[in-house]
């Protein structure tokens, strides 16, 4: 056998292994779109796919091998982008609100998805409640506008989590969307940070909305937001919304719970999100 042939067999052993890597590598990406359809996440992660070829370039000594390599890892990373994006083409998105500006919002979160605009927040709550849609976005707030008390109130009520939070800008504002599913997403152990979204309610005593702060910093989160709405049916009560960054450690935001469980009259975990910009 010539050099050339011998070569060229060694490719074809190589490209054999390839395919059925490949293979293997599709079906967990199928796995990862049905994650994401359930919870109505993004195919886009930037930060994920820089972790990937940051990553996977270390394993690359040649100089002259780096940048093909990264352009295959690229490319590897754009057709597992278009399998997701294919994987969940059709779902099924509700919009409440403000028909154009929400529309626009739902409409470049989830170019694929099926929309449907109801009129009032809690109609389209209840529909994904009711599991007649996959995933619903609702407004929390606008940089003129201020807060939308009623979707506050929904997340604090309802059983639906937050997965993702999305800034839209449109028209002159800025607007930041929830997307809420029956499913709650996962938290990433190996990540450095993660966002998560707190409900809770303090006892009638003296100093009770102190202590429940004073816990929260005490495991080390950033509160980045900080909201407090007027309880419906208690009068002069409020329950407390925050988002919270951050990891101290595996399991942190576990026993931060369970201490705030001790401080506070009611808690609720709303959901992990992650937090995407389109500005």
């Amino acid at each position: 056998m010539s050099k050339l042939d011998e070569a060229r067999a060694k490719i074809d052993a190589i490209d054999a292994q390839m395919a059925e890597l490949f293979k293997q590598r599709m079906e967990n990406v199928k796995t990862l779109a049905e994650y994401k359809n359930e919870r109505g996440l993004p195919v886009e992660d930037a930060e994920r796919e820089q972790g990937i070829i940051d990553k996977n370039m270390k394993s690359i000594d040649d100089e002259e091998l780096k940048p093909l390599y990264m352009d295959f890892i690229q490319d590897t990373i754009d057709i597992s982008k278009r399998y997701q994006h294919r994987m969940i083409k059709g779902l099924k998105v509700v919009v409440g609100g403000e028909k154009r500006e929400d529309l626009f919002a739902a409409e470049k979160a989830f170019p694929e998805g099926k929309i449907t605009h109801y009129e009032r927040f809690e109609d389209a709550y209840n529909a994904v409640e009711d599991g007649k849609f996959d995933v619903a976005v609702l407004p929390l707030d606008n940089n003129y506008k201020g807060d939308v008390g009623k979707v506050y109130d929904l997340i604090f009520s309802g059983s639906l989590y937050v997965n993702s939070i999305r800034s839209t800008g449109h028209g002159g504002g800025i607007t930041r969307y929830a997307v809420l599913s029956r499913v709650k997403n996962e938290q990433n152990p190996s990540s450095d940070s993660e966002s998560f979204l707190l409900m809770f309610t303090v006892k009638d005593e003296v100093g009770a909305l102190s202590n429940a702060i004073s816990v929260i910093s005490g495991f080390g989160y950033n509160m980045k937001v900080l909201r407090s709405r007027p309880m419906r049916d208690l009068p002069w009560q409020h329950y407390f919304y925050v988002e919270l960054t951050g990891k101290t450690s595996e399991g942190s935001d576990e026993r931060l719970i369970k201490a705030m469980e001790e401080t506070c009259a009611y808690v609720k975990m709303a959901g992990f999100f992650l937090e995407e910009s389109e500005i």
